[in-house]
């Protein structure tokens, strides 16, 4: 019984997020051409049904599919509406910009959802899988009068997995899938950060049903037997046999998760998905796909760009279109902030870069000079040696607030400005100054520092900033709690020297000439992260919360590192 019950918990966690094979017979066609067919009943294998709305083209004929599975309401796909981006997923203009002359569309209602609730009654979860629903579904679409066979499925966030889920079913009448802002499966890293809850996150997913925060709350680290069942049980790229056009942002809620699946679709999947499967990865975030406006900056040249890409997709492998150009693209698509422009690359792996290492100084500077290792005097004039430390004092009940960043609405998304934070006492600021030369970086930014504080634990919190001058807009962020350092729990000593990275979410930026790259340190960023109480417990209690004094030390025996992704010229 101790073994079933994270295995009964994982699974009540992900029958809702994850996604043999008997059919019905289909129904029969209508008499008469429709060109919409609202509230149908696609039969599935254990007698359930769920509810469809179908829209054809005007013309009679039989035609390729484009399947979206979603559990926001069927009957809001597309609404342009403040909270369309939570119906909807992904890009409201790829839907707007859908070929209704040439394609069907079928949207379903997950089970258990919408107009599909009751079919999730009296369903066994330990045998079932939401991806057999899209099974099921594609098959069905396959048989009726309308279908020539050919199904495509499009949708982001929870539609994406569910797009992952049913192609690893393997329907046979899956021709390709379009997964924006989703990679596969079910992780830790998908709700903890660095060893810190992403709170937000998860409220926002129980308020949109999904009913996870139990099972989150009660797995705080990393190595569980939960979470190694999540990822055994859901996670399993070389099932994909078809290509996907895989979308994510900088700003989005799981890029690195994103590249992840990409890569290993890429080198574990069938051959189809092996050689044409694509990415694109945007200066968006997670409900602002293909928007030129994110945050308090706007990215003109990145409007549209997945949707053009995806509709010549659609076209090349369900219209037999081999003429539009769609297969010679590259592989993989990224877009670099700061310098504005789209880049290219045969694979993510492709993209090479290495380490740039910056320092950061008690002064407050950065620059890519190593501290000396003989402490300089005091700048005073006095023979008493420079004093290389910085410190502050945090307090959770008083926290540093979200701007910006990879979250879902209603919290503010996307490049925010920070300024405002940084004149906090609170936490420490970092600048370059004025840089003379842009600085660009691709990927995961790590900040390594040497710290003491007199507690038995806190968290730190970093955020990589751009400063015009005028605002300091939001790249980057990562978080790392403390006692997880080693990745298994250990309490500090107070007073104790310790050693500590946190790593930085990817990202694709440059750093003009003329901007400063600043760095801000402290020890939280909420409603974003859950609170640290520093008394070592897993999660925050307000009675039981203390302020923390933390150290930095920033000498030559224990520098503060910025490591930064620099690409490497060809």
């Amino acid at each position: 019984m101790r073994f079933l019950t994270p295995l009964v918990a994982t699974i009540l966690l992900f029958e809702l997020l994850s996604a043999s094979h008997a059919q019905e017979p289909a129904d029969a066609p209508p008499a008469a051409w429709k060109t919409e067919i609202k509230g149908c009943a696609i039969p599935m294998r254990d007698g359930k049904t769920l509810a469809a709305d179908i829209y054809l083209p005007k013309n009679p004929g039989q035609y390729p599919t484009v399947l979206i599975q979603t559990p926001y309401n069927k009957d809001r796909m597309g609404a342009v509406t403040p909270d369309s981006g939570e119906a909807g997923r992904g890009s409201q203009n790829t839907y707007s910009q859908f070929d209704f002359d040439n394609f069907a569309y079928v949207i379903v209602d997950w089970r258990g959802f919408y107009a599909s609730k009751s079919a999730m009654q009296g369903v066994n979860k330990r045998q079932w899988k939401r991806g057999q629903d899209g099974f099921d579904t594609v098959e069905w679409i396959a048989k009726q009068s309308w279908s020539n066979g050919k199904v495509g499925t499009w949708g982001g966030s929870a539609l994406g997995k569910q797009q992952l889920d049913t192609a690893a079913e393997q329907p046979p009448h899956l021709v390709c899938c379009v997964p924006l802002i989703a990679s596969m499966g079910q992780s830790y890293e998908a709700y903890y950060q660095g060893g810190v809850k992403l709170e937000a996150h998860v409220e926002r997913l129980d308020q949109l049903g999904y009913g996870v925060s139990t099972v989150v709350n009660d797995n705080p680290a990393p190595d569980t037997l939960t979470w190694r069942l999540a990822r055994k049980l859901t996670y399993a790229p070389e099932k994909i046999n078809v290509p996907c056009l895989m979308v994510s942002g900088w700003w989005d809620n799981y890029p690195d998760q994103v590249v992840e699946t990409f890569n290993d679709v890429c080198a574990k999947g069938g051959e189809a998905a092996r050689k044409h499967s694509k990415l694109v990865m945007g200066p968006w975030s997670h409900t602002a796909i293909d928007i030129a406006k994110q945050g308090d900056l706007e990215f003109k040249n990145a409007a549209n760009y997945s949707t053009k890409l995806t509709l010549k997709f659609l076209d090349f492998w369900l219209r037999d279109q081999k003429d539009n150009g769609f297969d010679n693209a590259a592989r993989v698509h990224y877009y670099l902030c700061g310098e504005e422009a789209w880049h290219e690359a045969p694979q993510w792996s492709a993209i090479k870069t290495q380490p740039r290492c910056f320092y950061l100084h008690a002064q407050g500077t950065i620059n890519e000079v190593q501290p000396a290792k003989q402490m300089p005097p005091a700048t005073d004039g006095s023979s008493a040696p420079e004093v290389l430390t910085r410190a502050f004092r945090y307090d959770s009940k008083n926290p540093l607030p979200t701007r910006g960043g990879a979250n879902l609405p209603p919290l503010t998304h996307g490049p925010k400005d920070n300024a405002a934070s940084e004149k906090r006492s609170d936490l420490l600021v970092y600048s370059t100054g004025k840089l003379e030369r842009p600085v660009a970086l691709v990927g995961n930014t790590e900040l390594e520092f040497t710290f003491s504080v007199d507690r038995v634990d806190c968290d730190f919190h970093v955020h990589l900033c751009d400063s015009d001058g005028k605002a300091s807009y939001l790249v980057a962020e990562g978080i790392q709690r403390a006692k997880l350092v080693s990745g298994a729990v250990k309490l500090l000593t107070p007073g104790e020297k310790t050693r500590i990275k946190v790593k930085l979410n990817l990202a694709a930026y440059t750093f003009v000439a003329g901007h400063e790259l600043k760095i801000m340190l402290s020890c939280g960023n909420w409603p974003r992260y859950e609170r640290n109480c520093c008394t070592g417990d897993d999660h925050w209690d307000e009675k039981k919360a203390m302020e923390v004094n933390v150290t930095l030390y920033h000498d030559a025996e224990a520098p503060v590192i910025l490591r930064l992704p620099a690409p490497v010229s060809k």
